[in-house]
């Protein structure tokens, strides 16, 4: 692999949105972002990853951050990364699942970053590069929320493609007062536990947990054989339990063909 320093984001100030234009031919293996000036994490308010065109990240620079911290990913109060690949997986090939391959099928690759409040900010990156390929199966990060407005057991609409389905690799639920999730596919419970119980086994697995994060991690000992596949998928419930009102946003790590979610 090799590490290139891209070109200068766009338009880096406060109360806008910066850009930038990143060169095709080669694959994204993962982005290293750079803070300077009075800048932090939180004042990047959205992310969103384009191309084509199409949305294939969309999330903001605090809760990307917790859910690297979460996947052991480095970071400190001025770094932190965009990771299309899955660094920690337990064989080569796992790793590289979901690099964005630009070298044939790729017409534009952007990001867009909102710039809150910030004080001179400065906003530099590189790219962690593989080898030329075409573009294929990529990650994906997209967001939905929901709000409940009482204490209950309810069920989360998750999207997971029309086309032939969606592998899901991770959904982060980013919560207040949520206790519990129950997944099934095709009416069969395949992921029922508490909060605690699910931390506890993370924690066993190297995984970081956090407050207000509940991740449901389908490869959580790195083993991306464990993936939720939904080809096969007649139906998918998405089923949270709350001690009391809560808008939860859930962001979920998809791999997927470009134009089907």
């Amino acid at each position: 692999m090799n590490i290139v320093e891209n070109l200068a984001f766009f338009n880096v100030a406060a109360n806008s949105v910066a850009t930038l234009q990143l060169p095709l031919g080669m694959t994204y293996e993962r982005i290293i972002f750079l803070l300077g000036g009075t800048f932090a994490k939180s004042d990047i308010t959205d992310i969103k990853v384009k191309v084509n065109g199409k949305v294939i990240v969309q999330t903001d620079a605090t809760k990307l951050n917790t859910m690297n911290v979460y996947r052991g990913l480095a970071t400190d109060s001025t770094h932190f990364v965009l990771d299309f690949s899955e660094l920690k997986a337990r064989d080569e090939v796992g790793q590289s699942l979901g690099a964005l391959g630009t070298a044939e099928g790729v017409s534009s690759f952007t990001i867009e970053m909102t710039i809150g409040g910030a004080t001179s900010p400065t906003l530099a990156s590189w790219s962690v590069l593989s080898g030329p390929k075409k573009l294929g199966v990529v990650s994906k990060l997209l967001s939905y929320s929901a709000t409940f407005g009482a204490a209950g057991k309810y069920p989360f609409q998750l999207p997971y493609g029309a086309n032939g389905g969606s592998i899901i690799k991770r959904v982060h639920f980013f919560h207040t007062n949520m206790t519990d999730l129950e997944v099934k596919k095709n009416g069969l419970v395949i992921h029922d536990t508490t909060d605690a119980i699910n931390k506890y086994q993370q924690t066993e697995n190297g995984k970081t947990t956090a407050s207000g994060l509940y991740t449901c991690d389908f490869v959580v000992d790195n083993n991306q054989s464990g993936m939720l596949v939904t080809a096969d998928a007649r139906s998918m419930e998405w089923n949270l339990t709350l001690s009391n009102a809560d808008t939860v946003i859930a962001q979920v790590e998809y791999l997927d063909l470009l134009g089907n979610l």
